[in-house]
C-alpha cells in the first residue's frame, strides 16, 4: 500500500478534497494554486508573502554556506530545490539553520561533491556567529544538532520520495543561447538569472528547460538586445517547446525578487520592463495573425516536450512519471487557465 500522502496529513476538512489532489509521489511540478493550498495549510497563521520571504533568506544562507564551504553551483542549486520542496510538505522552525544543513548534506551526496556533516555544522555554525572563538562539534551541543540534521534529512528524502534525478537549466541556458545566436552578455545574464530563480519556487512550477528558455527571455529585454524570431525556420518558442506565457509569468516573478532591497532607480528600471512585456503582449494580441501564433505557443505541450528531451538524455524531475497509486501514465504537465486576454491567471 502506497503510505499516506504527507499533505493529506492534519488538515481541515474544507481543504481535504484539494489537498488530496496533490500526489507527492507521482507528481514534481506544482501550480500556483496547488502551493498556495499546501503552503496556506502547512503554515497556518503566516502569510504567504511571509513565507516566500522565509524561503528565499533561507535560500540566500545555502548560497552563503555553500560558497564558504566551496561547493560547486550545482550543489548549491539542488540544496535550495531540495528546501522548496521541504517546506511543501513539512512545517518546522529553522531557528539554527539546520533544514539548512540538512539539505547541504544531501545535496552534495547528489551531486557527489561529498562532505563530512561536521564540516557543514562548523561552516554553519561561523556563518552565524562569525567572530565567535573555536566550536567543538564533538560537544554535547554539537551531539544533539547532528542528530536533529540526520532526522531532517530522512525528512528532505521523504519530500522528494527518494527521487534523486535533478538536472538544473544551465546546460539548457548554454545550448539555448548557442541557437539563438544570443551575445555573451546576454548568455552570462541568463545564467545569473536561471542561477537566481531557486530562491524562489520556480523551481517547483517549471521544468528546467523553461526555465533556461525564461531566463534567457528576461536577460534579452533586460539587455535590450532582442532575439532572433525564428530557429530553422521555426518560430523559436516552438522549437525550444515553450509557451510565452510561461516565459512571461516567470519573467514577473524574477523582476518582482530583483527589485528586493534594491535602490529606487532600479526598482524603477525592473518596472519599466513590466510594464514593456505588458505592452508588447497588448500590441500582439491587437494583431489577428500575432493573436494565432501567441496562441499556438501557449498551447500545453504536455508531455511531448520532456519525453523528448529524456530520450535525449536531458530531461528533470519529469513531468510525467508512473503513479503507483493508479498504475497509469499520468501528465502532469496540465494546462494553466488563461484569462480572456491570454494572460495566465494568478
Amino acid at each position: 500500500m502506497v503510505p499516506l500522502d504527507m499533505a493529506q496529513r492534519s488538515m481541515e476538512p474544507a481543504n481535504q478534497h484539494t489537498l488530496n489532489s496533490i500526489n507527492r509521489v507521482s507528481r514534481t511540478y506544482y501550480s500556483k494554486q496547488e502551493q498556495a493550498i499546501v503552503y496556506s495549510t502547512r503554515h497556518p497563521g503566516v502569510t504567504l508573502y511571509r513565507q516566500a520571504n522565509i524561503r528565499r533568506e533561507s535560500c540566500e544562507v545555502i548560497t552563503a554556506i555553500g560558497k564558504k564551504i566551496g561547493f560547486p553551483q550545482h550543489t548549491i542549486s539542488t540544496a535550495q530545490l531540495l528546501l522548496h520542496r521541504f517546506f511543501m510538505f513539512h512545517s518546522v522552525q529553522d531557528s539554527g539553520n539546520e533544514v539548512v544543513m540538512a539539505c547541504l548534506f544531501v545535496s552534495c551526496k547528489v551531486e557527489d561533491t561529498i562532505k563530512k556533516l561536521k564540516d557543514i555544522m562548523i561552516a554553519t555554525y561561523y556563518y552565524r556567529y562569525p567572530n565567535a572563538s573555536d566550536w567543538d562539534s564533538e560537544s554535547k551541543e554539537g551531539d544533539e544538532q547532528r542528530k536533529r540534521v540526520l532526522a531532517y534529512e530522512k525528512m528532505v528524502l521523504e519530500s522528494i520520495c527518494f527521487d534523486f534525478r535533478i538536472i538544473h537549466p544551465y546546460k539548457y541556458v548554454i545550448k539555448f543561447t548557442k541557437m539563438l545566436n544570443a551575445s555573451k552578455s546576454v548568455a552570462r545574464q541568463a545564467w545569473n538569472i536561471a542561477r537566481d530563480s531557486y530562491k524562489i519556487g520556480v523551481c517547483l512550477e517549471y521544468p528546467p528547460h523553461t526555465i533556461a528558455a525564461a531566463s534567457i527571455y528576461l536577460a534579452s529585454k533586460l539587455l535590450e538586445e532582442p532575439l532572433k524570431e525564428h530557429i530553422y525556420g521555426e518560430p523559436w518558442m516552438k522549437v525550444l517547446k515553450v509557451r510565452s506565457v510561461d516565459l512571461e509569468d516567470f519573467s514577473y516573478q524574477m523582476l518582482d525578487l530583483f527589485s528586493i532591497g534594491r535602490s529606487e532607480d532600479e526598482k524603477e528600471r525592473y518596472t519599466s520592463v513590466q510594464i514593456a512585456l505588458n505592452e508588447a503582449r497588448s500590441l500582439d494580441m491587437e494583431q489577428p495573425k500575432a493573436k494565432r501564433a501567441l496562441l499556438e505557443y501557449m498551447r500545453p505541450v504536455h508531455v511531448e516536450a520532456e519525453l523528448e528531451r529524456i530520450k535525449d538524455g536531458g530531461a528533470s524531475n519529469p513531468t510525467v512519471r508512473y503513479s503507483q497509486q493508479s498504475g497509469m501514465m499520468t501528465d502532469m504537465y496540465p494546462p494553466r487557465p488563461l484569462a480572456a486576454s491570454g494572460v495566465m491567471m494568478a
